[in-house]
C-alpha cells in the first residue's frame, strides 16, 4: 500500500474525534455524520493518469474551447448549374496500434490490487498484496465544495504490499476532499477537485 501523508488542514481536530475500537463517545467534538454512499468495497487504481474530478476537467475544458478556434473542417459550398455542391477537407490521424499496448493490457492481468472496504461504522480495513490494514474513518460535509474525509491507520500487519514496499502505517493519518459519483471516487488536495491522487472504482456495494 502507497505510505498515507498527512495533508496539512486546519481540520485536523476531525483526527481527534474518531473514537477507538470500543470507545464511548460522550461529547462530540464535532458535527459529521457517515456518508453511506461510499460504505462497500473498492479498487483503487493505481495505474490512472487522471487528476481532476470530472467538475473540474469539464470546467477547464469549457475555458480552452473558448480559447481555441474550433477544428472543425472547412466546408466550401458553391452552385453549379443550379445545383447547390460542397467540397470538404478533412485531415484525418490514424495513429497505428504498438505492440506495447497490446503486452499493457496482456500485463494488467497481473497488476498491483489495492481494495479498500468502507464500512458503514467508521471502520476502514484494507488489503494489498500481504499487507492489510485497518482504520477509523469519518466524513463531514461542508456548505461549499467537496466533502472531507479523514482516515486514521489504527493496525499495519507490515507486510510488502503488492507493488513490493513494507511500510508500517500504524498511526499514520490521512486528510483529503472526497469526490464521489456512483461508482467512482476520488480522494483530492483541493476543495475544487482539480488535485485528485487517488482515484477508486467500487467493487462491491
Amino acid at each position: 500500500m502507497e505510505p498515507i501523508s498527512f495533508a496539512s488542514f486546519t481540520l485536523a481536530s476531525i483526527l481527534a474525534s474518531l473514537p477507538a475500537n470500543g470507545e464511548v463517545v460522550s461529547k462530540p467534538t464535532i458535527t459529521t455524520h457517515i456518508s453511506p454512499a461510499i460504505a462497500g468495497q473498492w479498487e483503487i487504481d493505481l495505474d490512472s493518469s487522471i487528476t481532476m474530478t470530472k467538475e473540474a476537467e469539464a470546467r477547464q475544458a469549457a475555458s480552452k474551447q473558448q480559447k481555441e478556434k474550433s477544428p472543425e473542417p472547412k466546408v466550401n459550398a458553391d452552385t453549379k448549374d443550379g445545383l447547390l455542391s460542397q467540397n470538404e477537407k478533412r485531415i484525418v490521424n490514424i495513429k497505428p496500434s504498438s505492440s506495447q499496448k497490446l503486452m499493457a493490457s496482456a500485463a494488467k492481468s497481473n497488476q498491483c490490487r489495492e481494495l479498500y472496504n468502507f464500512a458503514a461504522d467508521n471502520e476502514m480495513w484494507a488489503v494489498s498484496g500481504k499487507e492489510w490494514t485497518y482504520g477509523r474513518y469519518l466524513v463531514t460535509h461542508r456548505e461549499e465544495g467537496l466533502p472531507i474525509i479523514a482516515l486514521k491507520t489504527v493496525y499495519d500487519n507490515n507486510e510488502v504490499d503488492c507493488s513490493g514496499n513494507q511500510i508500517d502505517q500504524t498511526d499514520e493519518a490521512l486528510i483529503a476532499f472526497l469526490n464521489h459519483d456512483g461508482n467512482q471516487m476520488q480522494w483530492c488536495a483541493d476543495p475544487d477537485g482539480t488535485e485528485c491522487f487517488m482515484n477508486f472504482t467500487r467493487v462491491l456495494p
